[in-house]
């Protein structure tokens, strides 16, 4: 989940609302965004289902894709200029982490129900069900988001980290070393078991939250 300029854009969630006089917010069916949001979501679907199989885990895989635009928008070409913009960095970041953890936990594990059970006849209308449900609850976030039940001003740690790293790669200079000494503390943290996202959680939150 993810905020970016205040309007928190999280996975599935409303994108920020341009203000007066920016530029116009890039279209999701843009073709070459829409392939390229297309891309992400496979490959994001691909690493959740492996690794919720493997490790029993779902990762919060949204700064993949905020980093691959980030690495598309510095190659030469008209056709990878657009995504030299925030505004489809978010939009990558979104796809990724909703596809990762849609394909994991809205998919995969109902369907594991049935077939733990010896009831392989219900896997398939189980998927059918479980697939509809996620539809209707990106829908209802969408709809709920930055209301009283789903406030935009929450803390989403992840969704904050990855908004900074946009921020920070957008930037350039001092910002894009911190985004660089950051990944690579927590890598190092991660490698060692420590839970990093208790850290962002600390650094985040205040009393208010």
């Amino acid at each position: 989940m993810s905020d970016l300029s205040r309007a928190t854009a999280v996975p599935g969630g409303a994108p920020p609302t341009p203000a007066a006089g920016t530029q116009q917010h890039p279209s999701t069916f843009a073709p070459a965004t829409f392939v390229f949001l297309v891309i992400l979501c496979l490959f994001g679907a691909v690493i959740g289902v492996q690794l919720i199989l493997q490790l029993g885990i779902t990762p919060n895989t949204s700064i993949i894709g905020a980093l691959v635009a980030m690495l598309l928008a510095r190659l030469p070409g008209a056709i990878f200029a657009r995504y030299r913009s925030i505004h489809v960095q978010n939009l990558a970041q979104s796809a990724i982490s909703a596809a990762t953890f849609g394909a994991a936990n809205s998919l995969l594990l109902p369907i594991g129900v049935p077939f733990l059970l010896g009831r392989a006849d219900l896997i398939l209308p189980m998927l059918v069900g479980a697939a509809l449900s996620m539809l209707l609850d990106g829908y209802l976030l969408y709809r709920m988001f930055d209301t009283r039940v789903f406030p935009a001003s929450g803390t989403w740690p992840p969704g904050v980290a990855a908004a900074e790293a946009i921020r920070a790669g957008d930037a350039g200079g001092r910002r894009a070393v911190l985004l660089v000494v950051g990944l690579l503390v927590g890598i190092a943290g991660s490698w060692l078991k420590i839970p990093m996202s208790a850290f962002g959680v600390a650094f985040i939150g205040n009393v208010w939250h």
